[in-house]
């Protein structure tokens, strides 16, 4: 069995990272194939082109995130179940951070030793 949690951590790290430079976004593209399906607040999207439409819509364009807890899991065939929480900023509005839940399946890229794609991804905000 594969180091699920090291995979999580490391996943994580990249994937906020990334998401959180505006001008590196576009690399998440690479975490995606065309089975890939994110739900953002309710909204669907498949594929790596309409999962970053979504993803660089211009109210999102300064997020910054700060990731509180990591739980992850292996799953059905060689996957990893991730949930992430956390608060993140929009614009740099440091005084109104948003609390958020998101959840990943990350599945083996077919014949890449150690590789995983973004098979499922959905995200919700938290409202007091």
């Amino acid at each position: 069995m594969a180091d699920f949690n090291g995979i999580a951590q490391a996943f994580v790290s990249h994937y906020f990272g990334s998401f959180d430079d505006y001008a590196a976004r576009d690399h998440l593209a690479s975490l995606y194939r065309p089975e890939s399906m994110l739900t953002w607040e309710g909204s669907q999207s498949q594929g790596a082109n309409g999962i970053l439409d979504q993803l660089k819509k211009p109210e999102l364009k300064v997020v910054k995130h700060r990731v509180t807890s990591v739980d992850s899991q292996p799953g059905a065939n060689n996957s990893v179940v991730v949930l992430v929480t956390g608060s993140l900023v929009l614009d740099n509005a440091f005084d109104r951070p948003l609390q958020f839940t998101q959840a990943f399946t990350l599945a083996p890229i077919p014949g890449q030793s150690g590789g995983y794609f973004i098979y499922n991804q959905i995200f919700r905000l938290l409202l007091g």
